[in-house]
C-alpha cells in the first residue's frame, strides 16, 4: 500500500494546482477523484512496489546534469566550427555500478543527453558509447556522471 501513499500528495497537488477552485465543494469532489483514480489503479493492478530513487537528490543531479550539457554543448560546437579535423570518434564500453534498472536507464539517458554522446547498448553489466572525441569517452571512464547517478540510490 505504500505506493498509494505516496501518490496521493501528489495527486493531491496536481489537482490543486491545475483546478484553481478552492470551496469546499470542489475540495471534495477532487478529495473524490482522487480516491477514484487511487481505487480503479490498484484494482488495475498499476501500483506497483516503491521506486528506487532518493527523489530529494534529483534536483541536484539535474542542475549538475544541465551543467554539464551546456558544456558539452561548447565542447561540440567548437570542435565543428573552429577544426572539424579535431572530431575523432570513438566507442568504449563502460561498467554500470547501477544495480537498479531505473538508474541504469537514466544513466543511459544522461550519457545521450549530453552532446557529443550517444548510449549504443545496455548489456548486462556494461553500457556501449559511441562519442564525438576519445576524449568525451576518458570523461565518462572516469566515472563522476555515474556516480552522481548511483547516489540517486536507497
Amino acid at each position: 500500500m505504500r505506493p498509494v501513499a505516496s501518490l496521493s500528495p501528489f495527486l493531491l497537488l496536481l489537482w490543486l494546482s491545475n483546478s484553481g477552485h478552492y470551496s469546499a465543494l470542489m475540495l471534495g469532489l477532487g478529495g473524490a477523484s482522487i480516491l477514484l483514480v487511487l481505487f480503479i489503479s490498484d484494482r488495475m493492478g498499476l501500483l506497483g512496489p516503491p521506486v528506487p530513487v532518493r527523489f530529494a537528490r534529483l534536483p541536484r543531479y539535474w542542475l549538475w546534469l544541465m551543467a554539464e550539457i551546456v558544456k558539452a554543448n561548447i565542447q561540440v560546437v567548437r570542435h565543428i566550427w573552429l577544426d572539424p579535423q579535431s572530431v575523432n570518434p570513438a566507442i568504449g564500453r563502460l561498467p554500470l555500478l547501477q544495480s537498479e534498472d531505473l538508474t541504469r536507464v537514466v544513466y543511459a539517458n544522461s550519457i545521450t543527453l549530453t552532446p557529443g554522446t550517444i548510449t549504443i547498448r545496455l548489456d548486462g553489466d556494461t553500457i556501449e558509447v559511441h562519442a564525438l572525441n576519445a576524449s568525451s569517452l576518458r570523461e565518462l571512464e572516469l566515472g563522476e556522471m555515474s556516480q552522481r547517478v548511483l547516489a540517486l540510490e536507497p
